[in-house]
């Protein structure tokens, strides 16, 4: 368990030194999120809490998609090599898919702080909504490491992760956008808590899956 923490530690220090040297393409993913706010915005200014809640979850996911998909896009193969001697293939991918999560999460709340500086916050239960899209995009962001993992090994991998990831996390999108709906009701229904509890357990299978079927491409 001590390696295993060391492994992932590690891992995550130098992708975070990656990205301080590379700011690219997280800095294109915020631009994209501040970039749709403002035009949703300037289309229209006093839209219903439906339309908020739907333009901002289309942000949301393009915008997570732009920042999570490069996980391992661009892993060349001597450096799959270089990482296969320092890690194990459970300590690489949850070290990937913490990663991930953080940038997703912390992309998602900034597209939720614009969205309601521009056009105000018309959630009635905040604690609820914050949880659905958090739970919404750590899946997007799991869903999207394996992915990657997958196309990085194909001639273009920049064109195969989007095609193959957008199907898988329609579940997420399509619970957690129900739940979020119920969040802007001043009324708050019991049934909210369930799309919740699911959402989490797409998680923990997607995270499970995720582990399992990364170690046949990490010893390719």
């Amino acid at each position: 368990m001590q390696n295993l923490y060391m492994q992932v530690s590690g891992i995550l220090k130098g992708e975070l030194a990656s990205d301080i040297r590379r700011p690219a393409v997280l800095a294109a993913a915020g631009l994209q999120v501040m970039a749709v706010s403002f035009l949703c915005y300037l289309g229209n200014t006093n839209i219903g809490p439906k339309v908020w809640n739907s333009l901002y979850w289309i942000s949301l996911v393009f915008g997570v998609l732009q920042a999570t998909g490069k996980a391992f896009l661009h892993t060349g193969k001597n450096r799959w090599i270089y990482i296969n001697q320092l890690a194990s293939p459970l300590g690489l991918i949850l070290a990937k898919t913490i990663y991930t999560w953080a940038i997703a999460v912390f992309l998602g709340m900034a597209n939720l702080l614009v969205f309601s500086v521009l056009m105000d916050f018309p959630v009635s239960h905040a604690a609820v909504y914050i949880g659905a899209v958090t739970l919404s995009v750590i899946g997007f962001a799991t869903v999207f490491t394996l992915i990657t993992a997958i196309a990085g090994k194909t001639p273009q991998p920049g064109f195969i992760a989007p095609v193959l990831g957008l199907p898988v996390i329609l579940p997420f999108v399509l619970v957690g956008m129900q739940a979020s709906l119920k969040a802007l009701n001043p009324v708050l229904v019991s049934s909210v808590y369930k799309d919740l509890m699911l959402l989490g357990a797409l998680n923990f299978l997607v995270l499970v899956l995720t582990s399992i079927l990364f170690t046949p491409l990490w010893r390719d």
